[in-house]
């Protein structure tokens, strides 16, 4: 009796196993079965802190071995955008889907370097063993984060080094082979695209979790703008010394040179043709190769009246850009053009 109870005993435990496994794994197709211990959906989703509501976008979404699992947790009132280069693939997910009653999912073709995803739009952009076979992904990247709203993060789950140098036949006790390893890959298309690696989890046995957050930006005060309130506002002797601070300050301030073309335009528009000068001086000494802020100042000086430094000027810029054949014009017509502007009293 007693070894007919430990038997049945041991059968309702297999049979319990089993009913837990197809529960957990009930969306798993049977090509997709050698993943499910290596990437067991329910602790990645726990992981990445995935939950309904959510927006999320899978570059390399393939044929939905994640995805399904994605558009379930998310459920109706979030969605996932199902990118690929692949369109046979994605008609396969498209099916998918639809015999498993996933109205969530938005299916994308993209390009190589481009997944195009709506923009602003995604809570998460996840990558599944994608990354490590791109090339060159930095410029994927750069995309992607165009598609974050603002927090978002891109997850990069791929291969620990061992498994890739398995995949791609890679030696690396060769002292001619000079591989990366992912996290230095991942690391630098950070840096590169513009992003922050936040996280690296290595709670997988076979995989790395890399969670990334675009670097903010940050918004340079406009040097043009700020020049013209003070030229406006005090005395220019005033204003030379906070330039000079402003030089010091490139992180704080945009010391552009179009910042100075276009302070200096402000000015010969409202005919302070001085202070127009000024601002084209301060840019010149930013940029002494510029023939566009040479030009613009000879403008001012042209306006102004002062015929010898505006010649001065323009030729000074037709020196650094010869082949302008306006520059040329403006030499060769200069004379007609400033008694034009500026006629002879009777």
């Amino acid at each position: 009796m007693k070894k007919r109870e430990k038997y049945f005993s041991i059968i309702l435990i297999l049979l319990f196993s089993s009913f837990e496994l197809t529960a957990q794994y009930d969306l798993t197709e049977g090509w997709e079965m050698q993943y499910l211990e290596r990437q067991p959906p329910d602790k990645i989703m726990d992981l990445l802190g995935i939950k309904s509501g959510m927006t999320i976008g899978e570059i390399g979404a393939g044929r939905g071995r994640m995805t399904v699992y994605f558009a379930r947790e998310v459920g109706t009132s979030g969605r996932i955008y199902a990118n690929d280069i692949d369109e046979l693939s994605l008609s396969y997910l498209r099916g998918r889907c639809r015999r498993l009653g996933f109205t969530n999912v938005e299916i994308i073709t993209g390009k190589m370097d481009d997944p195009l995803l709506p923009e602003k739009s995604l809570d998460m952009a996840i990558m599944v063993l994608v990354y490590h076979m791109i090339d060159k992904p930095d410029k994927l990247l750069e995309k992607i984060k165009k598609s974050l709203k603002p927090g978002a993060t891109l997850v990069i789950i791929d291969p620990v080094d061992k498994e890739i140098d398995r995949e791609f036949g890679i030696d690396r006790s060769k002292p001619d082979v000079k591989t990366l390893t992912i996290r230095e890959r991942v690391a630098n298309s950070a840096k590169n695209s513009g992003y922050t690696l936040v996280k690296v989890d290595t709670s997988l046995p076979s995989d790395i979790i890399f969670t990334l957050k675009p670097t903010p930006v940050k918004v340079k005060i406009p040097a043009g703008e700020m020049l013209v309130s003070m030229i406006l506002n005090n005395n220019r002797k005033t204003t030379s010394r906070e330039f000079e601070r402003m030089k010091k300050d490139t992180l704080k301030y945009d010391l552009s040179e179009i910042e100075f073309r276009k302070a200096g335009y402000e000015f010969i528009g409202s005919r302070s043709y001085p202070e127009a000068v000024a601002i084209f001086e301060m840019g010149i000494e930013l940029y002494p190769e510029s023939a566009m802020l040479f030009a613009e100042m000879g403008e001012a000086y042209l306006m102004q009246g002062d015929k010898e430094k505006s010649r001065e000027s323009w030729q000074r810029a037709a020196a650094l850009d010869p082949d302008n054949p306006q520059g040329k014009y403006l030499l060769e017509n200069f004379d007609s053009l400033f008694e034009e502007i500026h006629p002879k009293k009777k």
